[in-house]
């Protein structure tokens, strides 16, 4: 499984592109995940005017380097961050253009 396809298919990222996704809240925002045997959590989420996002707390030092987001052609970021759980404090940093 790869780190993008932990919780979005193509087909969400297109519905939620076009704002038609009728349940976005399972696919944005932080949600519990595995990749590869490895527990951590799965961002996401839609900014389709951003430069740039990373996600900081104190599981990187607030480093707005340690986490980027990767982005799609339907606005979506998403990353995955193996080791951090339930109750991980982060915020969203987000660059505009």
């Amino acid at each position: 499984m790869t780190e993008n396809s932990v919780l979005l298919t193509d087909f969400d990222k297109f519905l939620l592109g076009e704002g038609t996704h009728e349940r976005s809240y399972e696919k944005l925002g932080a949600h519990l995940a595995e990749l590869d045997g490895t527990p951590g959590v799965h961002f996401a989420v839609w900014a389709p005017n951003a430069e740039r996002i990373s996600i900081i707390g104190e599981f990187n030092d607030w480093s707005e380097q340690s986490d980027p987001m990767a982005s799609s052609d339907s606005g979506v970021w998403t990353r995955f961050v193996p080791g951090i759980g339930e109750y991980t404090v982060y915020k969203y940093r987000v660059y505009a253009k």
